[in-house]
């Protein structure tokens, strides 16, 4: 049976060739398949209404939230999925010591501040002014040495003080006053004589004052007494306007304004360890994954919750060519297909990154699409086709 079908065949490709060989100028008809796809022209990226590109939704914000100390998971507020309003307490840390270092550097603040303190730095001012005063009497008193009148003054009073104190001196000594004074006239002579010489101390002493003309360490003594001392009274009054809510100058100093300044630094440094037990969400969205629980010990930078923007959503490029990325500009109308929903969405070009990535050996740029709409159930991570209008 098979030798007949083999003999049936040959004679048939005999035939063949020899009708070929009869006439040669026949061709023999290419029979093409349907749907065969060396048949069907590539389609070319760019051509047509636009230039097309692949991409992905993203969602403008995406928070890897973590803390910036060690400690302890005391509460987990939130779970995977909850919408979570900006400023929410999302997780805290055990918060035992950082409380408790907060109230005792505001303990001390309080202290600082207190109605007693503010007493004592106005009595500061008056002292401080008083030693102004007083430093500023001693540098007179050394530059106007050269007053001869002044000086011829001080002399008069020295030389009626001495006469004052030789006649009380001897009509002391006339009295016979003994170790014990007896009766009044012993008395009023014992007096005249300790009048007579306390006013003769007094002006022996400016004469001399007045009369010597003054070292010149004499006068940079007075002249530093009288800075420092005028020092300490701006250092007063800055402290008490601090105390009291006054006008403080940048940069004022002293010693007590440097104990309020760091009693004050200590509070905000308390505060600020008290509030890093504690993530907040910086904005709006829902949490996206939890990946700690009640009684947990996390690490510095430890990703502990991922919240994410999910109302605020665009589209970004991942392959679009840089033969394509002249064609489009910012504003540019470009309708986006979402493949998981088989739904067309419209955007603008809200921007296009000045560097280019490398794709499979291939020049790409990231092009960044801005959504008119979102859709309830679009969500960050769907993979999309862009058709860039470029009025083709």
């Amino acid at each position: 049976m098979r030798s007949k079908l083999f003999l049936s065949i040959l004679v048939i490709l005999l035939l063949s060739a020899c009708a070929g060989g009869a006439n040669a100028s026949t061709a023999i008809p290419t029979v093409m398949l349907a749907g065969n796809p060396a048949s069907t022209p590539a389609p070319s990226l760019g051509s047509g209404s636009g230039v097309t590109a692949s991409g992905i939704i993203v969602d403008n914000q995406e928070a890897h939230m973590a803390f910036s100390m060690a400690g302890n998971v005391k509460l987990v507020n939130v779970a995977f999925g909850d919408q979570v309003k900006a400023g929410q307490v999302l997780v805290q840390l055990d918060d035992t010591t950082q409380q408790t270092q907060l109230d005792q550097a505001t303990l001390a603040l309080d202290e600082l501040t207190s109605p007693q303190a503010i007493a004592n730095a106005k009595l500061a001012v008056t002292t401080a002014q008083t030693d102004v005063t007083n430093a500023q009497t001693a540098l007179n008193n050394e530059q106007y040495w050269q007053n001869n009148a002044l000086i011829q003054n001080y002399y008069a009073n020295y030389v009626i003080a001495k006469d004052n104190l030789d006649k009380a001196q001897t009509a002391y000594d006339a009295a016979h006053v003994g170790e014990y004074i007896n009766n009044a006239n012993e008395a009023a002579a014992y007096n005249r004589l300790y009048v007579a010489q306390q006013a003769f101390n007094t002006a022996q002493y400016y004469y001399s004052l007045y009369s010597q003309a003054p070292t010149q360490n004499q006068m940079d003594k007075a002249k530093a007494t009288l800075e420092l001392a005028n020092a300490a009274l701006k250092n007063a009054k800055d402290y008490l306007a601090a105390l009291t809510s006054g006008s403080v100058p940048a940069g004022a100093t002293g010693p007590d304004m440097l104990v309020l300044q760091q009693a004050k630094l200590a509070v905000q440094t308390a505060q600020q360890n008290l509030d890093a037990t504690r993530l907040v969400a910086p904005f709006s969205g829902e949490v996206a994954s939890v990946q700690v629980s009640a009684g947990d010990y996390v690490i510095p930078a430890q990703v502990v919750l991922v919240l994410s923007d999910t109302s605020h959503m665009h589209v970004e490029t991942t392959d679009l060519s840089e033969r394509d990325v002249p064609k489009v500009k910012p504003g540019q109308a470009a309708t986006v297909t979402v493949k998981a929903l088989n739904q067309d969405l419209t955007g603008k070009v809200g921007a296009i990154s000045p560097t280019a990535d490398s794709l499979g050996g291939d020049v790409v740029y990231k092009v960044t699409i801005i959504l008119d709409t979102l859709p309830p159930n679009l969500l960050a991570g769907m993979s999309v086709n862009v058709e860039f209008d470029t009025g083709q």
